[in-house]
């Protein structure tokens, strides 16, 4: 497994922040990989200097849906000042090697790479086809990135199974110890309200404010949150089911198993005039509802409308729909199977267990088209998701080496079974 270490401290030594040259470098690096193994590569891009890495390994018969093995290369950038570690070093040290992406996403795509070349080089036959696909722009949107691949090459993103970033994470709850396996992302409207008024001088304030308008529809619809009681709580109630109650000691895995039953509202934006001691004629803000899967666009929209008073009106400026694997699925179900036996047979006794990704990833552009995405680079309890969620880009971002070697082992074996 030294390979997969020297790779991966490699890829970490690339610093690919977002939008930044050495996106294109990272990329490159994956692609003499690949082609040092004699695997055709695809280069799919909006500009020449943005890259998006694509292979595929083919079955001569398919017998499932294809697998598609996703992660992004870009990263955010580091404050060398509190960093106790170069931000780019790939620094090994104490049994954990220090670096920007170690977490998100780049420890991912070493596993998924080593996976995928595995498969290349047993010779065996393939059931489905399996793609690797290796993109950037993640942490801006992915206008650039998946966005853009999905416009390209529609047809990889239709009844695929998706390994994803969000899960694989571990974590100690009730006394005993937990796998977690992202299984669908909430879905995110974006509204916009504007209130139009009188404006004038600050001197001289009216009734007839923008802005006091604004802010009571705001109070209103803040205070109404509880009757976003739409959505499905199907991964919660796997969750309570697996736990045997609906009760954590952990409070992280408190917060995630509320998060799975939990639609919220948020300030996303706001513009309330940009001159001093002037009332503004007009005010805006940009909401954020971040709700449950299988929430309808209809639903928020009827949901503000209730809301909105005279003076103030709304668009719905986006919606992306959310999406949540089947629970009674056979192939989630041998999935989870799968990965409790052979996390064990690598040396980690725990149970799997199910859960909401607690952001958007580029998962989100399969499952809105059907797909089932799964999110899983298992790790050990040296990486458990409460002490690795602070460092995700946060200071001294890094992975413990036995941890990310478990996690190649499982995801190698993982993919096996279900490709071979």
């Amino acid at each position: 497994m030294e390979n997969v270490k020297e790779t991966l401290i490699h890829l970490i030594s690339i610093p690919s922040v977002t939008a930044s040259p050495s996106e294109k470098e990272a990329v490159m690096f994956l692609e003499q990989i690949l082609k040092e193994e004699g695997i055709e590569t695809e280069r799919i891009f909006k500009d020449p200097e943005r890259l998006n890495l694509l292979a595929h390994l083919p079955a001569k018969q398919p017998e499932e849906g294809p697998l598609v093995l996703i992660s992004h290369v870009d990263v955010v950038d580091g404050d060398s000042d509190k960093w106790n570690w170069p931000v780019f070093g790939g620094v090994e040290e104490g049994g954990r090697i220090y670096g920007r992406g170690t977490l998100d996403t780049k420890h991912l795509t070493v596993m998924e790479l080593n996976a995928f070349l595995n498969l290349k080089r047993s010779g065996r036959k393939l059931r489905r086809d399996v793609w690797f696909l290796a993109t950037i722009d993640e942490e801006a949107g992915s206008k650039f990135g998946m966005e853009y691949v999905k416009e390209a090459r529609p047809e990889l993103f239709q009844n695929a199974m998706v390994i994803n970033e969000g899960g694989g994470f571990p974590l100690r709850i009730n006394g005993n110890d937990y796998l977690m396996l992202t299984v669908g992302e909430k879905a995110v409207c974006r509204v916009k309200l504007t209130a139009s008024g009188r404006g004038g001088h600050a001197s001289a304030p009216g009734d007839d404010q923008a802005i006091l308008k604004l802010a009571a529809v705001l109070e209103e619809i803040f205070g109404a949150e509880d009757e976003l009681c739409f959505g499905s709580h199907a991964t919660q109630e796997a969750m309570a089911r697996i736990l045997g109650g609906r009760t954590c000691d952990n409070p992280v895995a408190a917060d995630i198993f509320g998060y799975a039953g939990q639609n919220t509202i948020g300030l996303r934006d706001y513009q309330i005039g940009d001159r001093s001691n002037v009332i503004p004629a007009a005010a805006e803000v940009v909401l954020e509802f971040k709700v449950l899967p299988g929430t309808r666009e209809e639903e928020i929209e009827a949901f503000v409308k209730r809301h909105v008073k005279a003076g103030v009106q709304y668009e719905i400026l986006s919606f992306e729909r959310g999406f949540e694997s089947n629970f009674d699925n056979s192939a989630l179900k041998s999935l989870i199977g799968d990965l409790r036996t052979i996390s064990r047979e690598e040396g980690f006794s725990c149970e799997v267990l199910p859960m909401l990704a607690l952001g958007r990833t580029d998962g989100r552009f399969f499952g809105s088209e059907g797909s089932m995405v799964y999110g899983c680079s298992p790790l050990l309890m040296d990486d458990s998701f409460d002490a690795v969620l602070p460092k995700v880009h946060g200071n001294d971002e890094s992975i413990s080496t036995e941890s990310y070697l478990f996690g190649c082992r499982v995801l190698d074996r993982l993919i096996e079974k279900n490709c071979l």
